[in-house]
């Protein structure tokens, strides 16, 4: 091989090393399409440690999987199969949808039944048994989140 066949070949795999570099980091890009942005809703969750101290405020993006009441919802994480559902709760009309991606913005609690259900007009106390002593959010801002469009 000679000396310009194998500056020709380097050359060639150092641009097809930065064109799957380029795309690998563009991979690591934030998912607007139902991917969790900011806090982690697992992080909301967990006690001590990463996770989001009660009476903190915190920033979470995901799908909504769940509307409980006009006043209250639930959110996924990434990993749905690992984790329970988050409870959000929102003193005005939360105007979500089951598939919405929204960004909730809030308070991190522990959830009680007896204590939210008349401020938040929860309704039914069995629709919320599974959160009973559960870290939840009251949210102070609910906004829907925009796809990407279908070229992206």
């Amino acid at each position: 091989m000679s000396i310009d066949q194998l500056k020709f070949w380097m050359r060639a795999l150092s641009a097809a090393a930065v064109a799957s570099s380029v795309l690998a980091l563009s991979a690591c890009g934030e998912d607007t399409a139902g991917g969790e942005q900011g806090t982690d809703v697992e992080d909301v969750q967990e006690d001590g440690g990463e996770g989001a101290d009660v009476g903190s405020t915190v920033t979470v993006s995901s799908e909504v999987t769940e509307v409980l009441s006009s006043q209250s919802f639930r959110l996924e994480g990434a990993d749905d199969w690992e984790n329970d559902p988050l409870l959000v709760v929102s003193a005005g009309q939360a105007n979500v949808s089951e598939g919405d991606v929204v960004e909730v913005t809030g308070t991190v609690e522990d959830f009680d039944y007896t204590t939210y259900s008349e401020d938040y007009e929860l309704g039914d106390e069995g629709v919320y048994e599974d959160f009973d002593d559960q870290r939840f959010i009251v949210a102070d801002q609910v906004s829907p989140v925009a796809s990407p469009s279908p070229d992206e």
